[in-house]
């Protein structure tokens, strides 16, 4: 039996969801929702990630003559992930440098009206433009971010669903 390579399924099924994701994350922008990063946002983006890892891996396991193994699932999940996170990184750079450049700036703000609701004894008296001066440096670490937390759950969520899916050994 000819084993059936995983790069393929990775690359395809990792620019499927990716494209998902961007429809998703340009009709949020598309109605100023983009700012909300609430629950929904969040779980909606999880859901269709772990979905698409799901459906790589099934379609391979079905082209494979329904075997799989854990660390391949592992593999192919992690492989994903970082196609995912690369095409997450490419839409954010291109939201914050050509489709709205004070992205950041206002993401700032937010996050400074929301401390000041909640946390007003952290700001120290500090007005909204020094807090975005001194928060400005430390807006480049979203970028690695989205890199690290995207292959992280990417990863953890393959070897949960590699223990659902690989193939049990034949007596």
């Amino acid at each position: 039996m000819e084993q059936i390579s995983t790069k393929q399924y990775m690359i395809n099924y990792g620019l499927m969801t990716s494209v998902v994701l961007l429809t998703f994350s340009l009709m949020l922008f598309f109605l100023d929702a983009h700012y909300e990063q609430d629950t929904v946002v969040q779980i909606t983006n999880s859901v269709i990630t772990f979905a698409g890892i799901t459906l790589g891996c099934l379609a391979y396991k079905k082209a494979n003559d329904n075997n799989i193994q854990a660390s391949t699932v592992r593999k192919m999940g992690t492989g994903m992930s970082l196609i995912i996170a690369l095409v997450s990184i490419f839409y954010t750079l291109f939201l914050t440098n050509v489709m709205e450049p004070d992205f950041m700036d206002k993401v700032l703000e937010i996050s400074y009206n929301q401390t000041m609701q909640d946390y007003p004894e952290a700001l120290n008296g500090m007005d909204l433009n020094t807090f975005i001066e001194n928060s400005k440096p430390f807006t480049f670490l979203t970028y690695p971010m989205i890199l690290i937390f995207t292959l992280l759950f990417g990863f953890l969520y393959s070897v949960v669903l590699g223990l659902f899916i690989k193939t049990k050994k034949q007596l």
